[in-house]
């Protein structure tokens, strides 16, 4: 049995991946167990590379070490060199990895996985505060022990590694479907590319399955690079935070301690809201609801909408209610109802706008009503053609006005990523609306933003009926309610 640094002997290998090796092995001085991991060095490298890849190695895992008092990070012990490799002495962990965990037990619920990435992100934004990027955040590097904590491991190693292969030959190291997109293009990385990764490992838990599954790394990478995940359905009120960590561009990437709070809200049972970055919160009305604020269980209200949003705070030439100057494909413009605008201070239950009777008019048949959270409401009917409901109430017309101003600049990018779509600045009701529409045969989809006051709220709906007729009529009678509600 091998005996390193005349102190670590290995017992047994435990696992092995592409950039090294796990082996269960005791520490004989402090007799206890230890995991030690074996850096497994590229082998056509030469020789200057290589030395510059151990001594970076030796750094980065002596930076990780310095987060041992973390309770969510897998602990550091020691760095050892044994013929020329670098070895990480680690902390034993019992219990299986996140990865294994999804395959054994099937994808788990949101709220469960929102509080596995509280943990995770909280572990992260430590790394980052003292300058450490992970760089291979996945499923199979979070741990669940067998007591149900969760550790995030192998800190700093596939840091390195993906640096110097990225920069150096080329190849980037890792898992394709959880490599941020700016890594994959070649573009310094940071902080966000951790999150990135960490949407992706949630993902996967939630779902089941990675957000751009192909057949091949290639096709994988090429799916990150220029493709919206798959269409989660099983995610509920997690989908909105995904999706705002899953934009593609890091610069509009939602800011982590936003996403932390989003996380806590979903793991406490309900949802979050999406405010623009700037913003460093956005206090909610309580006085009828004690149920948290919820920004979407399909799409995002504010920050997700295909591949993200960008702050858009308005301008001369492009005041609320008025057409974009750029080119779009098909754009229609409504005229906006003007109508008071106080601020509301009701806040009813989503599913309450709207009455049985009123569904059932709307979709031409009886629907079940399914209940998301206290601010989202979906309708369906048994062959499948739905209506639904997400909103957000602020304190202030101002606050309002910012989140409908960047929802609007997200959307009016909607035709760009499907050609077939219809845009049309403006509503039927309320103070600002921007929605779009697009034929899809049996089951065409139109979606709507409307800003009432201080309350945005986005409606959907996908059925059979082309236009904006159906969700028109629904926003009348949802904007109407609201109002009645004061």
């Amino acid at each position: 049995m091998t005996l390193l640094a005349g102190r670590y002997r290995l017992l047994s290998r435990i696992g092995q991946g592409g950039m090294g090796a796990v082996w269960h092995a005791v520490d004989e001085l402090l007799r206890q167990e230890v995991a030690v991991k074996e850096v497994l060095l590229p082998r056509d490298l030469d020789e200057h590379r290589l030395a510059e890849m151990r001594e970076r190695t030796l750094r980065e895992a002596r930076a990780a070490a310095r987060l041992r008092s973390h309770p969510s990070i897998v602990t550091v012990h020691d760095v050892v060199l044994e013929d020329g490799r670098p070895w990480i002495i680690m902390e034993l962990v019992r219990g299986q990895s996140l990865q294994a965990l999804v395959r054994h037990e099937g994808p788990l619920t949101p709220q469960r996985v929102a509080a596995i990435g509280m943990t995770v992100l909280d572990a992260l934004t430590a790394a980052h505060s003292t300058g450490i990027l992970h760089r291979d955040v996945k499923p199979g590097n979070v741990m669940i022990t067998d007591q149900g904590q969760v550790l995030l491991t192998d800190f700093g190693i596939a840091s390195v590694a993906g640096d110097v292969n990225l920069t150096q030959t080329g190849a980037v190291s890792g898992s394709p479907g959880f490599i941020a997109p700016e890594r994959l293009r070649g573009e310094p990385d940071g902080p966000p590319s951790d999150l990135w990764s960490l949407a992706a490992t949630l993902y996967t838990a939630v779902e089941g399955t990675p957000p751009f599954q192909r057949d091949n790394p290639a096709a994988v990478m090429a799916a990150v690079l220029m493709h919206d995940p798959q269409p989660m359905r099983l995610a509920g009120p997690l989908t909105p935070v995904l999706m705002a960590m899953l934009d593609k561009d890091p610069g509009r990437r939602i800011p982590a301690g936003h996403a932390a709070e989003l996380l806590r809200s979903v793991a406490g049972g309900g949802g979050g809201v999406t405010a623009p970055p700037t913003i460093p919160s956005v206090k909610h009305s309580q006085k009828k609801s004690k149920a948290p604020m919820f920004a979407g269980a399909g799409l995002a209200v504010v920050l997700v909408a295909g591949s993200g949003a960008a702050l858009w705070l308005g301008g001369p030439d492009r005041a609320e209610g008025k057409p974009s100057p750029s080119p779009t494909k098909a754009v229609v413009t409504a005229k906006v109802t003007e109508e008071p605008k106080a601020v509301l201070i009701g806040n009813p239950e989503a599913c309450e706008l709207v009455t049985p009777a009123q569904i059932r008019n709307l979709l031409g048949a009886a629907a079940e009503q399914q209940f998301m959270t206290h601010d989202a409401c979906q309708w369906m009917t048994p062959a499948g053609e739905y209506l639904q409901i997400q909103k957000v109430q602020l304190d202030s017309e101002t606050t309002a006005r910012l989140m409908y101003d960047m929802t609007r600049a997200t959307e009016e990018d909607e035709p760009k990523r499907e050609p077939a779509t219809k845009l049309r600045i403006g509503g039927p009701v309320g103070d600002a609306g921007i929605g779009w529409t697009r034929d899809a045969g049996a089951y065409n989809q139109t979606k709507i933003t409307i800003r009432t006051a201080n309350v945005q709220a986005t409606l959907y709906y996908s059925g059979p009926k082309a236009g904006f007729a159906t969700i028109d009529r629904f926003a009348r009678l949802v904007v109407a309610s609201l109002r009645k509600a004061g």
